[in-house]
């Protein structure tokens, strides 16, 4: 019971004890992988600054049948805002890593008259986990940077 009430309060902002017009949702996804292109930073008309990473996410394993190693690869886009998309755009290149966690989100646009959908991770959350320049300092003796 008292873990039940904790993640009500925590996870549901509605309330504290499940009630016939309030149903417990949750959109979180955290996605860890590399940097398919350098990003680019862009401003919203605001001035506020955004980029949109394609993150790819590699799943790796061995075939049962042949033993062949074999692998998958899923894209994913993440949306940064503020000072989050600043410094991923400062400091990432194509093939770094980078953990995100956010929202997942629709969003609808007209493509030539056809009307597509994408999926987008709207990140509040993010962490470099390492760099090629990173990388390049441990390897010249530069890691106490």
């Amino acid at each position: 019971q008292n873990f039940i009430s904790t993640l009500l309060k925590n996870f549901m902002p509605c309330a504290a004890e499940l009630k016939e017009n309030c149903m417990p949702y949750l959109n979180r996804i955290e996605v860890m992988g590399n940097l398919g292109k350098d990003p680019e930073l862009r401003y919203l008309p605001n001035q506020t600054p955004v980029t949109s990473i394609s993150v790819a996410y590699t799943e790796k394993w061995r075939d049962k049948t042949n033993n062949e190693p074999r692998e998958r690869i899923e894209w994913f886009t993440v949306v940064l805002y503020g000072k989050q998309a600043e410094t991923v755009c400062r400091f990432m290149k194509k093939g770094d890593c980078l953990w995100a966690a956010g929202k997942l989100q629709s969003r609808r646009y007209d493509h030539h008259g056809v009307e597509k959908t994408v999926y987008e991770i709207i990140a509040n959350e993010m962490q470099i986990i390492h760099t090629k320049q990173q990388n390049e300092a441990v390897a010249a003796g530069l890691d106490y940077l």
